[in-house]
């Protein structure tokens, strides 16, 4: 970790009337011009993304500017019980003329037999639920995250949404727990620097734009294999596919893109 290199100061971008798809390439020089530019500061639904990245530059000590390439607000959804799942689709609906409640959503995943309680165990399920409800929007399975990276960032750029469940850590961060913590995120931005891949992502337990690399979230997704314990001992009811967590997540994701 290196404290050395000080973080280049927050630029101003105008906050968009509605959500945005930005995928221009973004050099550190620009966006100082930017921030001189102006006389005011206004965080804004891009900014926090710039502001995300230049404390990423300051913590891992990166000796040259690491490059914006795509990203796509999404407002952040907190979820209420087990719907991650729902949440990030919910917040996905965003890029669409017909965003949808993540409510409308659990109550469409119950009608169709997917969900008892908001839970969503299956890629396929989330596929259908998504095209059910979202009518405007392609959508495509990814089997192997890691053998398919430049097709999902070309997609990102895109204007896609990545939907991908992943084992969460305590902060909410991507880790190896044989699924026990299966989570949902929806990826809406991808930031490289040399050859490493940072996704940006929102998930339902926190407010927070979070940065994942690439390869730790493909590995995470990859090592989605079975139901966790604690839940099987608690009074409440899951539903899980034919085959279970390895069958229903392990290795997929999808991405959504309006047509």
């Amino acid at each position: 970790m290196s404290s050395n290199i000080p973080a280049p100061p927050a630029p101003v971008l105008p906050k968009p009337s509605t959500p945005g798809c930005y995928n221009e390439v973004t050099s550190t020089a620009q966006l100082k011009s930017k921030h001189k530019s102006s006389s005011y500061y206004e965080p804004s639904a891009e900014q926090e993304l710039v502001d995300t990245r230049n404390r990423l530059w300051d913590l891992e000590g990166w000796k040259e500017s690491p490059l914006l390439t795509v990203y796509q607000y999404l407002p952040s959804i907190l979820q209420e019980g087990p719907q991650c799942g729902l949440v990030a689709l919910a917040m996905a609906s965003a890029i669409t003329q017909s965003s949808v409640s993540v409510q409308a959503l659990l109550n469409e995943a119950q009608s169709r037999g997917f969900s008892y309680q908001g839970e969503m165990f299956s890629v396929d399920d989330m596929a259908s639920l998504a095209l059910a409800v979202l009518p405007e929007v392609s959508v495509k399975i990814i089997a192997g995250l890691q053998d398919n990276r430049d097709a999902v960032v070309h997609s990102l750029a895109q204007g896609a949404i990545l939907l991908v469940p992943y084992d969460a850590d305590r902060n909410h961060e991507p880790c190896c727990r044989k699924g026990h913590k299966a989570h949902w995120a929806a990826v809406c931005g991808a930031l490289v620097c040399s050859n490493r891949c940072l996704l940006a992502a929102r998930q339902g337990k926190s407010r927070r734009l979070m940065l994942w690399d690439y390869g730790l979230l493909a590995e995470s997704n990859n090592n989605l294999v079975e139901f966790s314990p604690e839940r099987g001992e608690d009074s409440s009811k899951y539903l899980l596919p034919s085959g279970g967590v390895r069958a229903g997540l392990c290795g997929r994701a999808l991405i959504i893109q309006q047509c």
